[in-house]
């Protein structure tokens, strides 16, 4: 039996909400004009669909250039939100949180097959923040401070992988790679001071400092607070920042697991 106009009218502003849901998940954080080139709806009638699923709990808006994103309540729509995904949402507050306090910025960064994928950054909450806009940016694993701490603190085997990887690699980031012994002397050192540091970059003011956020023996995630080294060297830098980074790291962790067990049958 055919559809009478009215019950398809009813239908579309509900099928153009998942068009949107669907956007957003495929390009993590999206801008109006994504979505608008993503889905083909009028800039109003997005605007119109995004403040009602941001009353209803399912999409954030992050800011007017970074834009929308979803948040954890989609899992209640799909047991296929992946477990990187809940710990970006997991990590939200407790990065916001650090920036508030100190100002500089903050970044988490997840493993993407041989680099660490920017999933979230409070740049545009930080008076300070020098940065270009790393927002799902892929960094290389041995010049990040993100990608290092990941490599320090993976399980072994996982380890070994990652670095055969690398060392295959044509990419000059990865050409550290096939220095074996500098390699494990500075995966040694970071394990021992349980942070990293970026390596030096010619022209960059920031310094990245990076601990892991840990589940069990693996790590879920990277956080990262981005500093300015003409302000402080790096040992005034882990005096202030180190703890309070560690204790968001292991917040973050536990909102994990929290959430998690919340979705548990």
């Amino acid at each position: 039996m055919p559809q009478s106009r009215e019950a398809k009218e009813g239908v579309q502003p509900a099928v153009r909400s998942f068009r949107v849901l669907e956007a957003l998940n495929a390009a993590g954080t999206a801008t109006l004009t994504h979505l608008h080139e993503a889905t083909g709806l009028p800039k109003p009638t997005l605007v119109r669909l995004l403040d009602t699923m941001i009353a209803a709990g399912y999409v954030r808006r992050i800011s007017r250039s970074a834009g929308y994103t979803l948040t954890e309540r989609v899992l209640r729509l799909s047991s296929g939100f992946r477990h990187n995904d809940l710990v970006v949402e997991a990590a939200r507050p407790f990065l916001s949180a650090l920036t508030a306090e100190y100002k500089w910025p903050v970044a988490l960064a997840t493993f993407d097959r041989d680099a660490m994928l920017v999933r979230i950054s409070t740049r545009h909450e930080s008076p300070f923040s020098t940065d270009p806009d790393w927002l799902n940016k892929r960094l290389p694993m041995l010049v990040s401070a993100l990608g290092r701490t990941y490599l320090a603190f993976c399980p072994e085997e996982e380890r070994r992988l990652i670095l055969a990887l690398l060392r295959s690699s044509r990419a000059a980031a990865n050409a550290l790679a096939r220095d074996e012994k500098y390699v494990a002397s500075l995966l040694s050192t970071i394990r021992k001071r349980k942070y990293a540091t970026t390596a030096p970059m010619r022209g960059d003011p920031a310094i990245g400092i990076a601990v892991p956020v840990m589940s069990g023996e693996s790590v879920s995630a990277c956080i990262t607070m981005r500093y300015l080294g003409v302000a402080m060297s790096e040992a005034e830098a882990v005096k202030r920042y180190l703890a309070p980074m560690q204790r968001a790291s292991s917040a973050i962790a536990a909102n994990v697991e929290e959430w998690r067990r919340k979705q548990s049958p």
